[in-house]
């Protein structure tokens, strides 16, 4: 499972953590394939074709992770929740998830847990939101510049047409003398030939 948000090129997904640092995600039933904190792949030792893999039981913890594809990097995000063994030591708020017994394949897919999602999400989404903002910005940015100029257009259409600065600047909610030094020289341009 992966999150993706529009106006942003992160992917977001849940790790798992083994005893010795190393990461993993995906893979198959009862196999989750190793990564290391660059997100890269771990070749299996007897086989470079084959990635190595670790069982569900070897998971220690849960961290989200992403892949920013501006910065090509892998990052692997605070905070760690811990696994526990016994279902009543379960405190999410407190960092601890129980994801079955160790022989069950619960652990490599504790991103499917309802319950969990959103909380994984809510670091996600924190991760993202400076890039989220500038989309947005950008994304306004150019609705504006559109905006502005067919107000523009607008205006030197209503000035050709003999409308006065007064009944333009009530229409755009400003006196005048705003709108005749705000449009003045557009309404002159659109008047000059080119």
């Amino acid at each position: 499972m992966g999150w993706f948000t529009e106006g942003s090129e992160h992917e977001g997904y849940v790790v798992c953590v083994f005893a010795d640092g190393m990461f993993g995600s995906g893979g198959r039933y009862m196999e989750i394939n190793l990564m290391t904190p660059e997100g890269r792949p771990v070749a299996h030792e007897e086989d470079p074709t084959r990635e190595a893999w670790r069982p569900p039981s070897q998971v220690v913890g849960w961290r989200v992770a992403c892949s920013c594809v501006p910065f090509r990097e892998h990052v692997i995000l605070d905070p760690l929740w811990t696994r526990v063994w016994d279902p009543s030591d379960e405190d999410v708020a407190a960092g601890r998830i129980y994801a079955g017994p160790p022989a069950s394949a619960d652990a490599a897919d504790i991103s499917d847990r309802e319950d969990l999602e959103p909380v994984f999400l809510d670091v996600w989404h924190r991760h993202i939101a400076p890039d989220l903002s500038l989309h947005t910005i950008g994304s306004l940015g150019r609705s504006l510049k559109d905006l502005e100029a067919q107000l523009d257009d607008a205006v030197a259409s209503a000035r050709a047409a003999g409308v006065s600065w007064d009944k333009i600047g009530r229409a755009f909610g400003i006196s005048r003398q705003g709108a005749q030094k705000r449009w003045e020289t557009v309404s002159a341009d659109a008047r000059t030939p080119a």
